[in-house]
C-alpha cells in the first residue's frame, strides 16, 4: 500500500536530499579545481548512500511528502547533469558525448512537462530509461576515479573517440558509449510514447469527424 504524501517540508528524507544537493558544487570543486579523484569519488559514494536511504527513511517514519517527492529526482538528475558536465570539464570525454547526454535529459524535461500540462498525465520511466541512467552513473563514477583503465582497442586514432585508439582509457569511457547508445533508444522510444496520447485524441478526431 502506497503512502500518502503529506505538505510537511522539515523531514529526515528531505534533509537527506538537501545534503545531496548540497555535495554537488562540492565534487565539482573537487574534481575539475583541485583534480582530486579520491576525494571527488567518496563524495559521489556519500550522495549515493543518501539516494538510498532517503526513501526507505521517508517511508519508516510515515513522512512521505509531495516535497521529497519532487526534490528526490530532481536532486539526481542535477547529480548527473553536473557530473557529466566536470568530467568534461576536467577533460575526460568529449564535446559530442556531453552534448548528447546533456540533450538527451533536456529533451526528456521537456516531454515531461508536455504531457503533463496538455494531458495531465505523469511521465512513465521505462526500462532502457533505467538502463541508460545506470551506465551513465556507473560510466561517470569510473572516469572519477580513472580506474580501472583498459587498453585501447586500436581501431581508429581520433581525438574525439576515446579508447579507440592506441591509448588506454576507462572502463567507465565504455560505460558511457552505452550509455550513449541507450539514450538515443530511450529518447526514440519515450518520444514516441509521449506523443501518442496525442495521436489517439487526433484519430478520435478524425473519426468521428
Amino acid at each position: 500500500m502506497q503512502e500518502k504524501a503529506t505538505d510537511r517540508i522539515l523531514t529526515a528524507a528531505n534533509l537527506l536530499s538537501l545534503v545531496r544537493l548540497l555535495l554537488i558544487p562540492v565534487f565539482f570543486v573537487l574534481l575539475v579545481c583541485y583534480n582530486n579523484n579520491v576525494l571527488a569519488f567518496v563524495v559521489i559514494l556519500v550522495a549515493a548512500l543518501t539516494d538510498l536511504v532517503d526513501g526507505f527513511v521517508a517511508r519508516a517514519t510515515h513522512t512521505v511528502s509531495r516535497l521529497g517527492q519532487t526534490l528526490d529526482p530532481f536532486v539526481d538528475r542535477v547529480f548527473i547533469l553536473v557530473g557529466i558536465v566536470a568530467i568534461f570539464a576536467a577533460g575526460r570525454v568529449p564535446l559530442w558525448m556531453l552534448l548528447v547526454l546533456v540533450g538527451r535529459d533536456a529533451c526528456m524535461l521537456a516531454l515531461t512537462v508536455y504531457q503533463k500540462r496538455r494531458f495531465d498525465r505523469d511521465f512513465e520511466v521505462v526500462f532502457v530509461g533505467k538502463l541508460t541512467t545506470a551506465l551513465v552513473m556507473a560510466g561517470y563514477c569510473s572516469l572519477v576515479l580513472w580506474w580501472p583503465v583498459l587498453p585501447g582497442a586500436r581501431v581508429v586514432e581520433a581525438s574525439c573517440l576515446p579508447g579507440w585508439g592506441a591509448d588506454a582509457a576507462p572502463l567507465g569511457t565504455w560505460l558511457l558509449y552505452a550509455g550513449v547508445v541507450a539514450s538515443l533508444v530511450a529518447a526514440a522510444v519515450y518520444l514516441w510514447r509521449g506523443l501518442r496520447p496525442g495521436r489517439a485524441v487526433q484519430e478520435k478526431r478524425e473519426g468521428s469527424g
